[in-house]
Parts: structure tokens; C-alpha cells; sequence
């Protein structure tokens, strides 16, 4: 408790070193140089305007972040053990597994620890799924497009609505992306296309820098497919030196093809319940760039996957690979920055292959849960 009331109220820049990245450049907010220093903003716009509102708290900009932070992680946490009552579970049983889940949480605290704005992605990406699962698929569909703003990718939830009964949640869901979108770049400026031609030679240069680099302090916290293919590579090719574009361009090339023919091919044949969570851990696996702090959105997953084994088990049947699942999610709930095997860090290593066994389970586990909200009684 001393330590998070000195971490609560703490002031000025020492801390949470992404909150306080560009608190300099927005000095040069609704002009041009906002695009064009040499510190650019490279997030979409959508992001500009949430570290404004932030940073116009001054001194209490600390104070805000960690209340918006404490209160998400503690509304998750009741959500999740009400969920434990529903279905029976003892109170002690269930009051055990939400605290060990709340307070062993390794993405939690990275996030915490650098103050990254994740957070409000995250925010969204929750409120989406639960009004998803309240059978509100048009409110789910504008919350996730208004959160896909933020940082792009998250727009590919949209995809579980591109079907023929909620196809036009996800126009809705779409639309309410690019209104969000181009609302922001009304609001940085200093003009519409000003800000969307910034946003897209920042987010370009992002993805240029990181995706086409190999830091080998930052891989071990970096669980994507690119990012444990560079962790690998580098025991062995540490004489090119930290920079290699074109891996990072190949490899993007490569997502773009072949991930629209796995969704194609493989996932949209499967239970609806299932895409969203395979398109929830794609967001953490596929981008070319992901830090710890970005695992937060697996316990959406936990949660879904977590109510439908509990009403496998009241109706009687066998939920397979149970264990498998929750070990996978151990896994990434926890730390394991401090093995080294050989000279490589194995974090980012172990995480993505957590990653992908949990991909690996809901191709083949078909989830079924049941709501208590208007129209069928289960999600199949």
C-alpha cells in the first residue's frame, strides 16, 4: 500500500515513461510541426486527442491514469468473480482465483509500470465484448470502431460482425471508426488532411523503426511471431548490427496475405464465440510490434472461454483441454524475463508460443455460453 500511494501521487516526468513520451510536443498541437519535428507524433490521431485530455490535468495527469487503471483492473476483477458466482462456484473458491488473478498479473503492472495508453484500448476492446455477449452486436460494433481509431488495429474485431445477420453492425462499426478518425484530425490540425497524411507518415515510421529493428532489450518483452523470429536470429547474425527492414517489410507482407486466407478458410467456419477470441489474441501475435503490457486483452479471453468451461460443467459435459488452456494463460499472466536459455531471453519466446497454443485450442474447442440478455439463449 505505501508503494502504490507513492506511485498514485506521484508528479512530474520520472515515471510512466510512454505517458510522458511527447508531453514536449504538444506544444506544437493544431500546427504542423506536430507531424514534422523530429520527434513526431506517430500514433493516429484518435491517440493525440486522449494524451491531450490527459495531459490538460497538469500535475494530476499521474493521478487521473492510475485511477482510470485501478478502476479497470478492479471492475474486470468484479466482473470476473461475478461471473464465478453465477455459476456456482464457492465464494471462497472464487474470491481465491480473482485476487490471485489481480494481483499476480505480470501485463497489468508492465502496463502500470510504463503508463501506456493501451489502457484506453483496452477499455474499449471490454465494453465491446460485454455488450457482444449482451446480444448488442450494433453498441458492440461502434465501440470497437470508435477504439480501432486509437491505434488501427484493433478495427479487425469487426470482422466477427461480418456476417449476414450483423452485417450492418459492422458498416456501423466501420463507420464510426472513420468518424472517429476523421474527427480527431479536425481536432489536431491544423487541417483535415494535414493531420491524416501526419498520422499515416507517423504510424509508417513507427512501424519502419520498430518492426525493422532488433534491440535485444526490448525483444524480450516483444511476444509477436516477428518479434520471437528476430529473438532467434539475432544469436546468430548479431554482425548485421540492430537494424534489418527488410525482415520487417517481408514478414508484414507476409500477415497481409496470409491472414486473410487462415480467416477465410479456417475461421469463419467456426462458432462466433470462437472468432472473437482468435481475433482478440491475433491482436496481440500478428502485429509486427507488441509489448507485454499489450497481453492485458487475453483476459477478455480468460473471461469468455472461463464462462463457457463453467457452463460445459453445469450441463454435464466434458469442456477438453482445460488445463492446457489455463497453463497457456499462466504463461502469459506471469513473468518470465529473468530466464535465459543459452544467451536468449525466452520471455517474448515463451509468450508466443502460449499465443499460438491458445490459437491452436479454439480452432478445435467449440465455446457455448449462456446470456441472460434478449434473444437466443446461447451464443454458438
Amino acid at each position: 500500500m505505501p508503494l502504490l500511494e507513492a506511485q498514485l501521487w506521484s508528479e512530474g516526468p520520472d515515471r510512466f515513461g510512454d505517458l510522458w513520451h511527447y508531453h514536449a510536443l504538444f506544444q506544437y498541437l493544431h500546427t504542423s510541426a506536430f507531424f514534422t519535428s523530429q520527434d513526431r507524433f506517430a500514433y493516429p490521431a484518435p491517440l493525440a486527442v486522449i494524451y491531450a485530455w490527459l495531459y490538460s490535468f497538469g500535475e494530476r495527469t499521474h493521478l487521473v491514469f492510475n485511477l482510470l487503471l485501478a478502476s479497470s483492473a478492479f471492475l474486470s476483477a468484479a466482473l470476473f468473480f461475478h461471473l464465478l458466482r453465477t455459476h456456482r462456484v464457492a465464494t471462497r473458491n472464487a474470491c481465491a482465483l480473482t485476487l490471485t488473478l489481480l494481483l499476480t498479473s505480470y501485463p497489468w503492472h508492465t502496463l502500470y509500470d510504463r503508463g501506456n495508453l493501451e489502457l484506453f484500448v483496452y477499455i474499449g476492446l471490454a465494453a465491446g465484448v460485454w455488450a457482444y455477449l449482451r446480444n448488442r452486436p450494433m453498441l458492440a460494433a461502434v465501440l470497437w470502431g470508435c477504439t480501432g481509431a486509437l491505434k488501427l488495429y484493433p478495427l479487425v474485431v469487426l470482422l466477427v460482425l461480418l456476417h449476414r445477420k450483423t452485417l450492418w453492425a459492422f458498416v456501423v462499426g466501420a463507420c464510426s471508426g472513420a468518424a472517429t478518425l476523421l474527427a480527431s484530425c479536425w481536432y489536431v490540425g491544423p487541417t483535415v488532411v494535414a493531420a491524416m497524411m501526419g498520422s499515416v507518415h507517423g504510424v509508417a515510421g513507427f512501424l519502419g523503426h520498430y518492426a525493422g529493428s532488433a534491440r535485444r532489450s526490448e525483444l524480450n518483452q516483444d511476444h509477436t511471431i516477428l518479434g520471437a523470429i528476430k529473438e532467434v536470429l539475432s544469436l546468430n547474425m548479431l554482425h548485421l548490427g540492430q537494424n534489418w527492414p527488410h525482415l520487417g517489410m517481408a514478414y508484414e507482407a507476409t500477415v497481409l496475405i496470409v491472414a486473410p486466407v487462415i480467416y477465410l478458410r479456417w475461421m469463419r467456419r467456426l462458432p462466433l464465440l470462437n472468432q472473437l477470441c482468435l481475433l482478440l489474441i491475433a491482436l496481440e501475435l500478428l502485429p509486427p510490434v507488441s509489448y507485454d503490457y499489450t497481453l492485458i486483452h487475453s483476459y477478455l479471453v480468460v473471461g469468455i472461454v472461463t464462462a463457457a468451461y463453467l457452463a460445459a460443467i453445469q450441463r454435464g459435459e466434458v469442456f477438453p483441454q482445460a488445463k492446457t488452456f489455463f497453463a497457456a494463460f499462466a504463461v502469459l499472466a506471469t513473468s518470465q524475463t529473468w530466464i535465459e536459455l543459452r544467451g536468449m531471453r525466452v520471455n517474448g519466446i515463451l509468450k508466443c508460443a502460449a499465443l499460438l497454443l491458445i490459437c491452436l485450442l479454439l480452432l478445435k474447442i467449440p465455446l457455448t455460453i449462456h446470456l441472460k440478455a434478449e434473444g437466443p439463449a446461447t451464443v454458438k
